[in-house]
């Protein structure tokens, strides 16, 4: 395979099953493309299936309501469960942004599920693992949200830790799948 060391690095491998056949072709590098860091967890990402197979009792266990990713750590109802931060349906903030409600929009999923989909107001994103203080304006209203609601419940306990008022603190119930299913059919789901 390859040239003298090899390895096909730069190049592709072609096999051409009908004339029993291989060939290389030669790809440059675009310099100007972000470089990759780490992969995302494309089983959780893609709510394919679990690598490895597990009984019924373990899957009802670690996934609440078919949630993905790290919103089936941890059961939903003990997060934040003696706060008094405000959890809005999604018609209920449609209805409240209309009136001239300006909250700080907060999405605390992965940057690359921003980039499938996003409410169109959203100031900022930062995964709810990393939300602070520098995320946030010090006065006005925040709502956070995520896919499913249970993310953006674990940093709203985040930021009650670090002390922001809870009066201050929205979480969109059920997240942008919500808001796709009462609010906004033609949002892509993931």
């Amino acid at each position: 395979l390859g040239k003298e060391s090899g390895v096909l690095s730069g190049r592709v491998l072609a096999w051409d099953a009908m004339n029993m056949k291989f060939s290389e072709v030669t790809i440059k590098r675009d310099e100007s493309r972000e470089k990759i860091a780490e992969l995302i967890d494309y089983q959780g990402f893609c709510a394919g299936p679990k690598a490895v197979k597990k009984s019924a009792a373990e899957t009802t266990a670690t996934s609440i309501n078919g949630r993905t990713m790290d919103e089936a750590e941890t059961n939903t109802a003990e997060v934040g469960e003696t706060s008094t931060y405000h959890t809005i349906e999604p018609t209920e903030c449609l209805q409240k942004l209309a009136s001239g409600w300006a909250p700080w929009v907060l999405d605390v999923r992965l940057h690359s599920e921003n980039d499938i989909t996003a409410l169109p107001f959203t100031d900022k994103v930062s995964p709810h693992r990393e939300v602070s203080l520098i995320d946030i304006p010090k006065e006005g209203d925040i709502l956070l949200y995520c896919k499913a609601g249970a993310r953006s419940k674990k940093a709203i306990t985040r930021l009650l830790e670090l002390g922001v008022d809870e009066d201050r603190l929205y979480n969109l119930d059920g997240g942008i799948m919500r808001w796709q299913k009462d609010v906004d059919p033609a949002m892509p789901r993931y």
